[in-house]
């Protein structure tokens, strides 16, 4: 669908009166409401659908919407009026002149369109035509949506080249642009070929882009319509809303943005929580994909059910995945002050001295950097120099030790490892230098980097996983740093045909990042290891299919991975590092007991300290204690006896923050630990 605004001039004769009496005037409104009802019933059918919102004696502003894939021009809607009046004399209409047509939001059509239904003077079915318009839809409590029109008409493809530099574009826009700007494609929109992802730091760094994308594929006539709407703030309820369908199908012959970063932060039950939103709009892209292009956007921070549903859509649509590139501090710089030009409250405020110096010492900026820095220069903008009577007022300050985000940092910081730390810094270093030879093109394919880790349960083998594909994003080693946590029971599905597709959905879906294979042995094992065996040799042709852009990790205990990877030599010759994770001392155990309690905000006394240490050293000794996991669960039932504690002592008193920031060392007996000191009883011990 295409909303239009425009004006149109003509000579209107009205048999009643003349000039401007009463009696004429009444006699236009008359006519004026019949030739209302006629045009809201649609011309050439109900393809067209025209609505005055406002009228003078032979000037009229109006609205128009179109049901095809056919630009309108005022050439075509001037022939469209002109054999619609000479089929209706009755409304005494000629010399039909069409000027200042431009096309519009559904947004800002509907508006105009519901002030207009209340006015007298125009006569039509104000809800039945909004219903047949889907403008129904724009109102809605599962996501946001906001539109715009793309400023560009035409762009030339060196423009549309430079313009890419100037957003910090990365080389696969300007790939990109190169086929759509292809002598060899039809000039002419039959359909859309392909859809896209962009990746970026923020929504605005990829709405920048997106917009740049719609001009190009709009000139190409890819598109025939410049709106694009604009899809965010996914609830996990977003599932069978006929509102999002209709965007979907009213947007045909434009542009669709879907950020996947959903409502909340994201979560470990975050994936699961949006199960049914990525069915839901997977069903329904597949749907319209034909005629509505689809852009979908992930951010690097929270990429959401972005790897799910790119998963869900990969073997239905020929997705291309675009992402935002990076510029020197010269090139930053124009792109800053490009939008402070743009944000006319902050123009001219600034030197390009002061601009540097708020664009801190990195040497290369991405998109999202710079859109950063705006943004804090406008906020800053704000209270300094609009409004500098706010310039020395104190504000609310957190005192608290904030705790670093840096993955590098909270990898050094782990308790004990200290060989498997060593093994994992070469392994960092390794895939640094590969990327810099590939950089200098020295080398023209990934070395496949794949890891075994081996330990008992508690031992970090998850924890380093993540953190090492959180390093590898930061050094741009791997592209999203995604990370993709599995089992058996997402590899190995009940029926014949499925178990390849799975795997296959998995690879896709850490694209970038690392995928983590844990108990990976249990591939080969139960009631259904012929679908194991059709796993495992999937596995080992999907890890040559994505060398360069996912690295596995296989993790299990030590004695079972090492007789799974004998049997599979195909496994075996594509892991390039093993790294043993032993279990924790009493000693490691108790500095994690410490480093866990301060970060909940616990002070822990030296005879606790102690004490806790000997329970360390008693269950140390036993099989399979569960190690960083054991010491958890202890805190945790700890916590819970404090709690009782604090409550029944200070029934009547006033419990102190000493109070609820100390344990004693009675807290501490509890059903964890007595559960290794009497190995004949099972379960919880009252």
């Amino acid at each position: 669908m295409l909303f239009y605004k425009f004006q149109m001039t003509c000579e209107l004769k009205i048999d009643k009166g003349g000039g401007n009496s009463l009696e004429a005037r009444r006699a236009f409104k008359f006519h004026l409401s019949d030739l209302s009802a006629a045009l809201s019933e649609g011309i050439d059918g109900d393809r067209v659908r025209v609505l005055i919102h406002r009228a003078r004696q032979n000037l009229f502003q109006m609205l128009v919407a179109v049901d095809g894939f056919q630009e309108l021009t005022a050439a075509k809607l001037t022939k469209l009026f002109e054999r619609f009046f000479s089929e209706r004399e009755e409304f005494g209409v000629k010399c039909v002149k069409v000027k200042d047509l431009q096309e519009m939001t559904a947004t800002k059509f509907s508006r105009i369109f519901e002030r207009a239904s209340r006015s007298d003077n125009f006569n039509f079915d104000y809800y039945q035509i909004n219903q047949d318009l889907g403008l129904d839809a724009l109102e809605n409590r599962t996501f946001k949506l906001t539109e715009n029109i793309c400023p560009v008409k035409r762009l030339p493809f060196e423009t549309a080249k430079r313009d890419a530099q100037k957003l910090l574009a990365d080389e696969t826009f300007r790939e990109e642009f190169e086929r759509i700007y292809s002598k060899e494609n039809a000039h002419h929109f039959y359909g859309q070929p392909v859809h896209y992802k962009i990746v970026a730091g923020n929504t605005s760094a990829a709405l920048s882009l997106a917009n740049l994308l719609v001009a190009t594929l709009y000139t190409n006539k890819r598109l025939i319509s410049r709106r694009i709407n604009i899809i965010t703030n996914v609830t996990d309820n977003c599932y069978d809303e006929c509102d999002f369908e209709k965007i979907l199908e009213n947007a045909a012959g434009g542009t669709v943005v879907i950020e996947l970063s959903g409502e909340r932060v994201n979560t470990g039950q975050f994936a699961h929580a949006y199960e049914q939103v990525v069915e839901f709009i997977a069903d329904t892209v597949k749907r319209y994909q034909r005629n509505t292009l689809c852009i979908f956007v992930e951010l690097v921070d929270r990429p959401g059910f972005a790897p799910q549903l790119t998963a869900r859509l990969q073997d239905d649509l020929h997705i291309i995945e675009l992402h935002e590139g990076a510029g020197n501090r010269d090139t930053a710089l124009k792109y800053l002050k490009d939008l402070m030009e743009n944000s006319g409250a902050v123009t001219g405020l600034y030197t390009d001295a002061e601009l540097l110096e708020a664009m801190g010492d990195k040497l290369t900026f991405s998109a999202s950097d710079i859109f950063n820095v705006r943004e804090k220069l406008f906020n800053s903008s704000l209270k300094n120099k609009t409004y500098p009577a706010y310039r020395e007022v104190e504000r609310l300050r957190v005192t608290d030790e904030e705790k670093s985000n840096d993955a590098y940092s909270d990898f050094q910081e782990m308790i004990g490892l200290k060989e498997q730390k060593a093994l994992i810094e070469q392994i960092i270093a390794a895939h640094r230098v590969q990327k810099m030879r590939m950089d200098m093109n020295l080398d023209k394919q990934k070395a496949a980097l794949h890891m075994s880790f081996t330990g008992t349960p508690g031992t970090a083998k998850t924890t380093v996983a993540r953190l090492i594909a959180q390093i590898l994003s930061r050094d741009g080693v791997l592209k999203t740093g995604r990370f993709v946590e599995c089992g058996r029971a997402d590899l190995v599905a009940k029926y014949v045909g499925w178990t390849a597709k799975a795997v296959r959905a998995k690879f896709r879906e850490a694209r970038g990042g690392v995928l983590f294979i844990d108990e990976a042995y249990s591939l080969s094992d139960g009631e259904h290891a012929t679908f194991g065996d059709e796993a495992i040799n999937t596995i080992v042709q999907e890890m040559e299919n994505h060398r360069d852009d996912v690295i596995v990790i296989f993790a299990g205990y030590p004695d079972k991975m090492k007789d799974f990877l004998d049997r599979n030599e195909g496994l075996r010759s594509r892991i390039a590092f093993h790294v043993n994770f032993p279990d924790y001392t009493a000693e490691e155990l108790t500095e994690i007991f410490k480093l866990m309690a301060k970060r909940r905000g616990y002070e822990i006394s030296p005879d606790v300290a102690e004490h806790c240490k000997n329970i360390f050293r008693r269950v140390a000794r036993k099989k399979n204690f569960g190690n960083g996991r054991f010491v958890r669960t202890l805190l945790e039932q700890a916590w819970l006896k404090q709690a009782q504690r604090i409550v029944k002592e200070n029934e009547s008193g006033e419990v102190t923050k000493e109070d609820l920031t100390s344990f004693k060392v009675e807290d501490f007996e509890v059903n964890v630990d007595k559960k290794y000191r009497d190995e004949r009883k099972l379960g919880f011990i009252r």
